[in-house]
């Protein structure tokens, strides 16, 4: 009678763990924090818009375009060539993450609407983010577009 009621005991708190292992899964958010870096080195900007959108796409869905997931914008944006430029972001924190995507940013510099610069991770095409062992953190250099 004992252990029946230590292993009903044990089941309950196995399947209360579970739930609440899964309701936190489904509670999580396509949040990413990060910061971008204007090197030294390049040309100062004045009074540009700096442009950070994270998306979503489908990893097995070769022909649907990605959905945008949030817009981040800091505009009048300006760097002194000389003094590195750092700022910090926040985006997706308000959306609900589908662990079944991909999820990615970009991060444009634009003068009048025209890319004048953009970001990118050391050693990756892609700044790919949350899942698929992707970090929820980044750290981004800008570059001038060529």
């Amino acid at each position: 009678m004992r252990i029946q009621t230590l292993l009903s005991l044990g089941i309950v708190v196995l399947v209360l763990t579970l739930a609440g292992v899964q309701a936190r899964a489904e509670d999580k958010t396509a949040k990413v924090t990060g910061t971008f870096t204007v090197p030294k080195e390049l040309d100062s900007i004045q009074a540009q818009v700096v442009e950070i959108r994270l998306y979503k796409i489908h990893p097995m869905i070769a022909d649907k375009s990605a959905d945008l997931v949030e817009l981040v914008e800091f505009k009048d944006f300006a760097h002194a060539k000389g003094t590195e430029t750092k700022k910090e972001f926040v985006i997706g924190a308000k959306a609900k993450l589908d662990p079944e995507m991909k999820y990615y940013l970009t991060l444009f510099i634009l003068k009048d609407g025209r890319r004048t610069h953009m970001g990118q991770v050391p050693g990756k095409f892609l700044i790919t983010v949350l899942t698929q062992g992707n970090p929820d953190t980044v750290a981004i250099t800008v570059k001038k577009v060529r």
